[in-house]
């Protein structure tokens, strides 16, 4: 089915645009549209008019290039001529190439004659040079009223000759006699000024309004920062791409907003970026923000950093409600490079090379006789019986026998480190100092009317993992040319080419190799001389994995993906302040990956017994399989806007705007098994059919929208949006929604009763806004078609034969509706000082109502897939503050700026209240009795009315007295071990006495002293619902915590001092607990057979033998429990004692750089040279005990610590 045929306007809107949007018709006006552009653009170069030129202190021979590129004339000349490199400047806009000569000859010793065919001979023209003498000159820096100012900059402008003014605002400073100052202070208008015939000077520097000015990117146009009514901020992201080593665009932001939280899950290379959050969660579904890119939808981590120019965030309802439906989640705006408007070419190339590092790899037990002995104590502390220990003593001392000489040679002639090995996996799994180079070459310019960018880049970036790396390709093209004084034209396209390492290392299937790292024992060695080490003692596990194999196991294959977006646009003006704008993009992706198996995978020896361990496998069993991914949407605007100011005080703008967008994604693989020949792997080569899939889906929305604005003397500020949105997503009946917004401003700094305040505030306003936002239920591919229901193909047998049919999985609900969110904002706005001091704050009140959500359905549906309901509402609170100091002091300028943020939720409305507690039956007996399953969601994180999103819902650690027995002998229920572990002999005399007097602890009621049961060094839990059992499932409790962060920081530096500059860079969120269950390997007390163990918990677990209390290992204040190969109550539940701090404060980046002297850099004729030295991720200051908190509880591919070194230089 079409899907805009299910998405129609209102009547009256249909009856004008219908031909115009049917499908038909669109594919033919996107042709036309290609066609039109190319021959305006023909059109545009075909006419040259005259000659357009700026040029500022170049060199003759520069500006005689400069015309030869933008005309048609061509200059002869003797290279000796001396006057070519004198510097110059020339100004001039549509004359004649007399007039431009004209300039030049008046600052240079040369002449000229024009020759026929557009040919200029020059000759040098003998002129008496000037002798040029020193002066004192004397001067005076003041403000606009007349007060001197300390600490101006004042330079002789070519030189490093300068000086700063003294606290009366006096300088003196001895210069050439034609010397230009160039007068520099933060917070006032820079001046050049000519010393020319005098010795005295008075300047008058004035209030720099540049940050009052400022104009910002907001939906569909830009707006001055001080008429901005919502809450908006803005990132100049240019200077971080200049001097970082941006791996992912989206992690990059870390720090630099209020409000935005940035979290990066995973630092393998290629990955989906960093989970971005404005102002926290504010669904069930999907929280990520609508990315915008030049206006279009799109992905961060798919541009090149250096493209971009400035981010916005649209943060509160106000806004982000011209983009309605898509913008419930906050709105991010990119805006990329375009072409200079000084009429000059420039060329920029930008170069790094980046050493990488693991940040913080976790330690595991590497000597594996230390290893085995953990192994034998582990063993020992699960059964109650004694049993022969796993490894032979034997086994341990021929272990660290060989380990005294590890080069020596074994009977086979393998050496003792590889026959009797000592991994350390975490070690060769992440490589040490991986090197990544990127290099960014880019051409901007003007001329004729015409602004061009054109930019490539290159990055190879390796990873810190075999077979985990990318090689990207980057191409972006800007071109704008005005056609006539009323149509421009342009395009934005960009594109990149991924080749990426097919490595599954955060994957959920089976074959991720986050699953597998801890599977491993230090008794195997990954490869020696092209073979795969196996396990070497025979009492080990033959499960044990040799995880070198498992990642060469990516090696044999491909995966390449490739991304176009182009923009082709056109701009009417009709009149002055009217316009139309017109945009049409289309967007691509072809994605492709094939694999193959490997013969000599199969292998693996044990050099210790000169065994094969497993074969070579057989070209039969080897597979070969290709899969494809493909997209592709298109977006269609109009706009037409309207600006005027009458009567001088009166700002009105106005904007109404249609968008039509379409999206669809498709899928289809095949493998084979049993190749004819291993080198052969094209899915045909294959002799036997393995799996064959499809997939196919699609959406459409439509929508009109409209904003108008008011200024009154930009004292008075009035903002109205809406958009009215229709969705594929939707039945007919409840397809379209209707999300206004509307915002006022009052800058109180221009009223007359603050007159008095213009001394030290610069700006001082007030915001208030309102706004409606939608959402349709997240970006997911599997929900498409939700209101018509979901259908897969089944077998059936009919008539004694196998059918395919057509079966319903998906159960139909064709009541959806729109998710609606409603943000109230109010904000203030100050600048103080001569704009040295900003201050930014925000206070919003956000709620979501009609939340999608997909709830449990009884078993007897079978396997049926449950529709989602409009069931809950979300309620999300907070506040944002920005400060932020610029000053100079002398030659250095430096700055610090600090962000903080700070937001809660809690669901106001889901499935109704919790109710449980102690009842009597009908029988007189009382009863523990709960509602929890009936009302709520989830296991460990619990989706509940009045409880925070996600809340963690755990048993509770035991706390007890110490005292274990009343006055009278009794046991005492609350006289336990004080921190919950069975540590002594008296703690384990009352659990048994616990367990005589009825008591039940967790699932070992009898079985209280055995190593099987509970045991020394287990924890015990708490009896909250006091039935008398410790630890059960009605003993969980909400803990007021989740995953989420409810604080969000950042704070910035810079410093600026003669061509030095240094920047830094921090991060950090708070209020948040992380839950890390026991993982193997990582903070597991149970030793699996062949897995690994944490070195942590080897150095400092518990054991206590009572039949032995001497034994060497008794560790009776350990942090950990006890060893085990089985589940104890210390790692079979999930409670407080795995729930841990996640707040964090991290140095993301540190930069440090140096520009070279101008005089040094036109030696190799270039305008600016930057060479920079840069950290990234260079310490955490956190409690967490995993690997980063940032990445979440489970530890996922390494957070990457990288240093960089790096050049830019712009001709």
């Amino acid at each position: 089915m079409n899907q805009f045929e299910l998405v129609k306007l209102p009547f009256i809107i249909r009856i004008t645009i219908k031909k115009h949007l049917k499908m038909s018709n669109i594919k033919h006006s996107i042709i036309r549209a290609f066609l039109c552009c190319l021959v305006l653009f023909a059109l545009g170069f075909i006419s040259k008019a005259q000659i357009t030129l700026t040029a500022e202190n170049k060199s003759v021979r520069e500006i005689l290039k400069e015309i030869e590129k933008s005309s048609d004339y061509r200059f002869f000349y003797n290279d000796d001529l001396t006057s070519l490199n004198k510097r110059i400047s020339v100004k001039a806009k549509d004359v004649t190439i007399q007039k431009i000569m004209q300039q030049i000859v008046e600052q240079a010793a040369i002449s000229y004659v024009v020759k026929p065919n557009n040919q200029i001979v020059l000759s040098a023209l003998e002129l008496q040079q000037k002798r040029k003498t020193n002066v004192n000159l004397e001067g005076l820096v003041v403000d606009d009223n007349g007060e001197p100012i300390i600490g101006v900059n004042i330079v002789e402008r070519g030189t490093t000759n300068g000086t700063v003014s003294d606290i009366d605002g006096k300088f003196v400073l001895n210069v050439s006699s034609d010397a230009v100052l160039q007068i520099t202070y933060i917070g006032y208008v820079s001046q050049e000024i000519s010393v020319k015939g005098k010795q005295n000077l008075v300047v008058t520097l004035k209030d720099d309004s540049q940050a009052l000015d400022e104009v910002i990117v907001v939906g569909y146009g830009t707006q001055k920062k001080i008429n901005v009514t919502g809450a908006v901020s803005s990132i100049n992201f240019e200077d971080q791409a200049s001097s970082r080593p941006i791996t992912s665009v989206s992690a990059s932001l870390a720090g630099l907003s209020a409000g935005l939280s940035v979290s990066q899950s995973s630092g393998q290379p290629g990955s989906n970026g960093a989970t971005l959050r404005i102002r926290g969660i504010g669904t069930m579904n999907d929280n990520n923000p609508l990315i915008l890119i030049d206006g279009m939808q799109g992905s961060l981590d798919d541009l090149n950093p250096n493209d971009i120019a400035s981010v916005s965030i649209l943060k509160d309802g106000a806004s982000a409600a011209i983009y309605g439906s898509r913008a419930g989640s906050g709105v991010i705006l990119i805006t990329t490079k375009n072409g200079n408007s000084q009429g000059k070419v420039n060329v920029t190339y930008s170069g790094r090379l980046s050493v990488m590092n693991p940040a913080n790899l976790p330690k595991v037990v590497n000597n594996y006789a230390d290893y085995m002995e953990y192994a034998n104590e582990a063993y020992f502390q699960s059964y109650n019986e004694k049993r022969d220990l796993q490894f032979a003593q034997s086994t341990i001392d021929l272990w660290r026998e060989k380990a005294l000489d590890p080069n020596g040679l074994n009977e086979y002639g393998y050496p003792n480190y590889v026959a009797f090995p000592n991994t350390d996996w975490q070690k060769e799994i992440y490589n040490k100092n991986s090197l990544m180079h990127e290099h960014n070459l880019s051409v901007t310019g003007n001329s004729n009317n015409t602004r061009y960018l054109l930019s490539i880049g290159y990055m190879d970036n390796p990873g810190i993992v075999d077979n985990s790396g990318l090689n990207r390709y980057t191409l972006r093209i800007n071109l704008e040319s005005d056609i006539t004084k009323w149509l421009t034209i342009g395009t934005r396209t960009y594109g990149n080419k991924d080749v990426l390492g097919r490595l599954d290392f955060d994957g959920t299937g089976t074959n991720a190799i986050s699953r597998w790292i801890m599977s491993t024992t230090p008794g195997m060695y990954p490869m020696y001389d092209g073979i795969y080490g196996a396990i070497e003692s025979v009492e080990e596990s033959p499960n044990a994995n040799n995880i070198r194999k498992r990642i060469d196991g990516y090696s044999a294959g491909n995966k390449d993906r490739i991304r176009l977006n182009t923009t082709v646009y056109g701009k009417v003006k009709f009149m002055e302040g009217l316009t139309w704008d017109i945009n049409l993009n289309y967007e691509r992706l072809w994605e492709e990956t094939n694999s193959w198996g490997l013969s000599n995978l199969g292998r693996q020896f044990s050099f210790s017994r000169n065994t094969n361990f497993s074969s070579v496998t057989s070209n039969d069993k080897l597979s070969t399989s290709n899969s494809r991914h493909d997209r592709y949407s298109y977006t269609l605007e109009h706009l037409l806007n309207f600006s005027r100011t009458f009567a001088s005080d009166h700002d009105v703008t106005a904007m109404v705007g249609y968008q039509e967008y379409y999206y669809k994604n498709w899928s289809n693989g095949a493998s084979r098994r049993g190749l004819i020949d291993e080198t052969i792997h094209t899915v045909s080569s294959g002799t036997e059919i393995s799996d064959a899939t499809g997939s196919m889906n699609d959406r459409a929305s439509r929508a009109v929208f409209g904003r108008l604005t008011y200024a009154y003397k930009s004292r008075y500020l009035f903002e109205f949006n809406t958009r009215y949105d229709g969705h594929s997503r939707f039945h007919k009946e409840h397809r379209w929604g209707l999300f206004p917004s509307a915002s006022v401003g009052w800058r109180l700094s221009e009223e007359a009763f603050m007159e008095k305040t213009k001394t030290w505030l610069d700006n001082l306003k007030l915001r208030l806004s309102w706004g409606k936002n939608g959402n349709y239920g997240g970006s997911g591919d599997d929900i498409d078609y939700e209101y018509q229901g979901g259908y897969i193909t089944s077998s059936y047998s009919l008539s004694d034969s196998q059918r395919a049919v057509l079966i319903q999985k998906l159960i139909a609900n064709p009541a959806l509706k729109w998710e609606t969110t409603q943000t109230t904002n109010v904000g203030i706005d100050a600048n103080f000082l001569n704009q040295r001091l900003s201050f930014e704050f925000d206070a919003y009140w956000k709620k979501t109502d009609g939340i999608l959500y997909r709830v449990s359905i009884p078993l007897t549906a079978g396997d049926k897939t449950a529709p989602r309901l409009n069931l809950a509402e979300l309620k999300n609170n907070g506040y944002e503050v920005t400060v932020g100091w610029k000053d100079q002091i002398g030659k250095f300028n430096y700055g610090v700026s600090g962000n903080f943020g700070f937001t809660k939720n809690a669901l106001s409305k889901y499935k109704g209240k919790l109710q449980q507690g102690w009842v009597t039956d009908e029988n007189g007996n009382r009863v523990w009795k709960t509602n929890l399953g009936d009302v709520s969601e989830g296991s460990h994180e619990r989706i509940l009315e009045d409880h925070m999103y996600q809340e963690y819902f755990l048993r509770s650690k035991y706390q007890g007295t110490g005292t274990y027995f009343d006055s009278e002998g009794k046991v005492d229920p609350t006289g336990g071990p004080k921190d919950g572990m069975i540590r002594t002999e008296k703690d384990m005399e009352w659990a048994k006495a616990m367990g005589e007097a009825g008591y039940v602890f967790q699932d070992y009621a009898g079985n209280i002293g055995n190593r099987a049961g509970l045991y020394y060094g287990d924890y015990i839990y708490a009896d909250l619902n006091e039935d008398g059992i410790l630890g059960n499932d009605a003993d969980r409790s909400f803990f007021n915590a989740s995953r989420h962060p409810k604080y969000t920081f950042g704070f910035q530096l810079f410093g600026e001092w003669k061509g030095f500059d240094v920047s830094m860079n921090f991060a950090g969120a708070a209020g948040f607990k992380l839950l890390w269950t026991p993982e193997r390997g990582y903070n597991s007390t149970m030793l699996e057979y062949g897995t690994a163990i944490s070195e942590r918990i080897a150095k400092d677990h518990y054991f206590y033998n009572p039949e032995n209390p001497m034994d060497s290992r008794t560790n009776l204040d350990a942090k950990y429990p006890r060893l085990s190969q089985n589940n104890t109550s210390s790692t079979r539940f999930a409670s407080d004692i795995y729930l841990h701090k996640g707040d964090y404060l991290k140095l993301k980046n540190l930069t440090v750089g140096y520009t070279l002297p101008t005089l040094i850099s036109q030696k190799i004729y270039a305008e600016k040279i930057r060479l920079y030295f840069s950290g990234e991720n260079l310490f955490s200051i956190d409690s967490y005990p995993g690997v980063d908190p940032e990445q979440g509880a489970s530890p996922k591919y390494q957070p990457i610590k990288q240093f960089a070194f790096g050049v830019n230089v712009t001709f």
